[in-house]
């Protein structure tokens, strides 16, 4: 509920800052910030990999699920965005990518996701 809260803080603090310049759209990729700090925070699920000195962590898909579709309707402005489907068990690792997929007015699309750092940071970017 915490990473929902910071996510929602976060979209309402670039969409402020994007009506005080009138002039300039707003960018074209979005930076979330989900903070893990230990695999039961929210936003990120434990592993089952076997323990080493540096567990893996992975994003919680359904978590990243909500907030995709929180940033498509408040910060791209789309219309009609239906389920979004995010891959289970994406590793928190910087310069990881992969795909949600999202329903638009009835036509499949996907959502670019490139982590950006290995404290949970990652871009979404526009459906293709």
């Amino acid at each position: 509920m915490r990473a929902v809260r910071v996510l929602l803080l976060c979209g309402l603090g670039i969409l402020a800052a994007a009506g005080c310049d009138s002039g300039t759209p707003p960018p074209a990729v979005h930076t979330v910030t989900v903070t893990p700090s230990s695999p039961a925070q929210p936003g990120v699920a434990p592993s089952s990999a076997p323990e080493s000195s540096a567990a893996m962590r992975v994003f919680d898909s359904r978590a990243m699920a909500s907030a995709v579709t929180r940033l498509l309707t408040t910060d791209y402005k789309m219309t009609d965005v239906g389920k979004v489907s995010c891959p289970d068990r994406q590793p928190v690792a910087d310069g990881s990518r992969f795909q949600c997929t999202v329903d638009i007015a009835g036509t499949t699309k996907h959502v670019p996701i490139t982590v950006t750092g290995a404290d949970g940071k990652y871009k979404v970017d526009p459906p293709r």
